[in-house]
């Protein structure tokens, strides 16, 4: 299965990104105080005037709009995600910002597909940073550091610093060496990713067997047991007939479902 133009496309590969980490919790707040029906720029002036993120100083403040905007600035669901950050809970929004990073930073997105949830996957249970030098070389080779690949240092960087916003994302806990969390993704959650997805990859095999649902450790086959769940609760509308799949989803679009989940 291959992915949508729009979702492969729009990724880069940025060591600061994942160097500054998800910045959950200060993005949160300055999404709360956003206003969507004003430009980019004066919502990020009006942060960095009232320091919406309450960044300890006035760097770190410097630092926290620097990443926002590089991360958010051409999302073109912004609105869609401000209002859910509005909307509901710290707790459902965190999983569906870490689709939308996803969708974002390539770095992040393939460590977490590619390497993360094989390791989960083979039972792996603790992870050092060493573990994740290999495959950060391997990404990395000839596309990062002007095309010279990263330093010995940098390598070892940037693997603590995927493992680090791995944690921030709830998947793991620890600091020098990191444990795999008994991780479930919430309900509202997954029927705003389902709509997402369905957005991105236009049918439902696709959204199904697509590999963002291994951002939250999750295989194919768990998705399709959340789907029949959800089905006996009538929550949605999930068939299958050999080949043939049928998901009706409760809305139109992410955006029509953060209203309704507001409502």
């Amino acid at each position: 299965m291959g992915q949508s133009k729009s979702a492969s496309e729009g990724r880069k590969l940025s060591t600061r990104l994942i160097r500054k980490g998800a910045l959950l919790e200060d993005t949160h707040r300055v999404f709360l105080a956003w206003d969507i029906k004003k430009p980019f720029e004066e919502n990020l002036d009006r942060a960095r005037e009232f320091n919406t993120p309450a960044a300890s100083n006035r760097g770190w403040l410097k630092e926290v709009l620097a990443t926002i905007s590089s991360r958010w600035r051409h999302e073109p669901q912004l609105s869609v995600i401000v209002q859910l950050a509005q909307r509901a809970s710290i707790g459902v929004w965190r999983p569906c910002i870490l689709w939308h990073i996803g969708q974002v930073d390539e770095l992040y997105y393939r460590f977490a597909t590619e390497w993360l949830f094989v390791e989960y996957e083979a039972g792996a249970y603790r992870l050092h940073t060493a573990d994740v030098v290999p495959f950060v070389e391997k990404v990395t080779a000839s596309r990062a550091a002007g095309k010279k690949g990263l330093s010995e240092y940098g390598l070892k960087r940037a693997g603590r610093d995927l493992l680090r916003m791995a944690v921030d994302f709830g998947l793991m806990s620890g600091s020098s060496v990191r444990e795999f969390n008994s991780y479930h993704l919430p309900e509202e959650s997954f029927l705003y990713l389902l709509h997402a997805m369905y957005e991105t990859y236009g049918n439902a095999r696709d959204v199904i067997q697509s590999p963002d649902w291994r951002l939250f450790l999750m295989s194919t086959a768990d998705v399709e047991r959340e789907l029949f769940r959800l089905h006996q609760f009538r929550k949605l509308r999930y068939e299958v007939a050999g080949s043939l799949v049928e998901l009706t989803l409760p809305c139109n679009s992410a955006a029509e479902f953060v209203q309704e989940m507001a409502a």
